[in-house]
């Protein structure tokens, strides 16, 4: 498989690689190949500036770190990290009225990405490829649900303290 053809596959999976740029590609396949999990074959007779094609085959050892990797993905719950849990502590620092527009705002943004998502996810046909689909408007639809309770939460006053109603001032003695 050329480098070609493997950007061809990841772009057609649509939204569930989009951070995968073409450059990131080459750049991965020839640290793979130096780590000695792809050979390398040069193909003459291409169109482009350099006139020759790399074709990249797994070896062995690919194989092996590949079945590795992949049992060890689907066996393991790793929640991603976005930082927001951190920023929700946080949110009594801002005034109600504010934390509820920046909320409402996280929700838009959540509901776009959605409906993108759905869009591009329709025209997988593969069953694997439409199950990781699944699997990643699960993970949106998660966290427009829990944004949609937080909202709730903080409109009904259950966000704490926000500066808006400050805490009372403790005495230092």
């Amino acid at each position: 498989m050329t480098g070609y053809d493997l950007n061809r596959i990841v772009r057609s999976h649509g939204v569930l690689y989009a951070d995968l740029k073409k450059g990131n590609i080459y750049h991965l396949l020839d640290r793979l190949a130096r780590q000695g999990h792809l050979s390398i074959t040069v193909e003459s007779g291409a169109r482009g500036p350099r006139g020759e094609r790399l074709i990249y085959e797994m070896t062995p050892s690919g194989r092996e770190v590949l079945l590795r990797l992949l049992r060890q993905a689907i066996t393991a719950f790793e929640p991603a990290d976005t930082g927001v849990a951190s920023a929700v502590v946080l949110l009594s620092e801002l005034d109600q009225d504010e934390a509820i527009r920046l909320l409402k705002q996280r929700r838009h943004v959540i509901e776009d990405r959605r409906a993108r998502a759905t869009e591009e996810l329709n025209v997988l046909s593969r069953p694997l490829s439409r199950l990781a689909g699944d699997h990643q408007l699960a993970l949106v639809d998660a966290e427009l649900a829990w944004v949609t309770r937080a909202i709730t939460l903080i409109e009904r006053g259950g966000g704490g303290p926000h500066r808006a109603c400050p805490a009372p001032a403790r005495e230092l003695g």
